[in-house]
């Protein structure tokens, strides 16, 4: 079998303007001086921390700008609400994450790749672990529909991903018949739930060698999971 070729992913502004979460008509904002940029990347990071400590419902601007020492004032010329600099705060993790799903590996085999695949996912998960657990927490609570569309659009992105690759699979004769949209949709919730539940929620970061061991299941069970070829039946 070879190894899986992905696509390109749309970009993260792409996936936020599909969910209703960017309005490509408003006007772009003015490039922040470099003092500005300071300024803006000390709110994120604020961000990040109160989101993190204290969830999403609960998170308050006040509590991100006492955090980022800074005037509320500031956080309004950059931001125009709490679910703006969510999104900021967001951007980093789901764009690396993006990333690891879509890179193809360097290992030859297609279990091999399949390991390596994983494994990255999860340690890509286990870096910004906080903000991409709250995402399923504001999908549910927010009033704000569009994070519930966000949280959607991105699974259908990665099972579509899928998908596509088990269609080239299929193509070449590598695999056999099956349905590749159900398939493609239970190998993604099953990598979807297993960062949730074994790297999102801990009290604290599972080690290395967890992940490692974790990415290595998912491998094995993606590579299982595929249907054999077809043999011809042979001729007496």
């Amino acid at each position: 079998m070879a190894t899986q070729n992905p696509a390109t992913p749309r970009s993260l502004d792409d996936v936020y303007t599909d969910a209703g979460l960017i309005d490509p008509a408003a006007p772009a904002p003015k490039r922040p001086n470099r003092r500005g940029e300071l300024t803006r990347e000390r709110i994120v990071q604020a961000a990040i921390e109160c989101f993190s400590e204290y969830g999403y419902t609960r998170t308050r601007v006040s509590d991100i700008t006492h955090r980022a020492k800074t005037a509320q004032g500031n956080f309004y010329r950059h931001f125009t609400d709490l679910d703006d600099v969510f999104l900021a705060a967001m951007h980093t993790g789901l764009q690396e994450l993006s990333e690891a799903t879509s890179r193809k590996a360097t290992t030859s085999g297609e279990l091999e790749a399949l390991i390596e695949v994983n494994i990255t996912y999860l340690h890509a998960y286990s870096r910004h672990r906080h903000i991409l657990r709250l995402l399923r927490e504001a999908a549910a609570a927010s009033a704000n529909e569009g994070f519930q569309q966000l949280w959607l659009k991105l699974r259908e992105d990665f099972i579509s991903r899928t998908r596509r690759w088990l269609q080239k699979l299929h193509d070449r004769g590598e695999i056999g018949e099956t349905d590749l949209d159900l398939l493609a949709e239970s190998l993604g919730c099953m990598t979807e739930q297993m960062a949730y539940v074994h790297v999102g929620l801990p009290a604290s970061t599972p080690k290395r060698e967890r992940i490692d061991e974790l990415g290595r299941a998912l491998g094995e069970v993606w590579f299982r999971a595929l249907p054999p070829p077809v043999t011809a039946p042979e001729h007496r």
